[in-house]
């Protein structure tokens, strides 16, 4: 019985803190899933996440502007959020780091695009995110 009531208290306190997380509308979790690479002289090309060196899960924190890596796999340090603005239905984001980039997320939908651009080259990234 013992046994039973401390899985029970474990289990509220999972959905206790799942509820907190979600709840907190600062906070942007996301999948990257599709790429494209693009130059002027070549066209685009679609390329895997893992080719760009970017890391498949992230996680986007409002609050404090910064972008930071959920995969262990790909380490690095946090990006920092430039501008932030909400425009009808959407979440726009924009900053550098070693090119421009821009980040829109569908207020219902969740659905990411990130753009990035440099000298003659673009990287275009489809994903989706939890939105709160």
């Amino acid at each position: 019985m013992i046994r039973f009531i401390s899985i029970l208290i474990m289990i509220t306190m999972i959905f206790i803190t799942m509820q907190a997380i979600a709840a907190d509308e600062n906070i942007r979790t996301c999948t990257l899933t599709n790429a494209f690479a693009c130059t002027s002289d070549d066209g685009c090309k679609e390329v895997s996440i893992k080719e760009l060196l970017a890391p498949r899960f992230i996680r986007i924190d409002l609050k404090t502007k910064t972008i930071s890596s959920l995969d262990r796999n790909i380490a690095r340090d946090n990006t920092k959020i430039a501008a932030i603005e909400h425009l009808k239905g959407m979440l726009v984001m924009q900053g550098t780091e070693q090119r421009g980039w821009s980040i829109t997320i569908g207020d219902d939908s969740g659905e990411l695009t990130l753009s990035a651009s440099g000298d003659g080259e673009s990287v275009v990234v489809f994903g989706s995110c939890l939105n709160p």
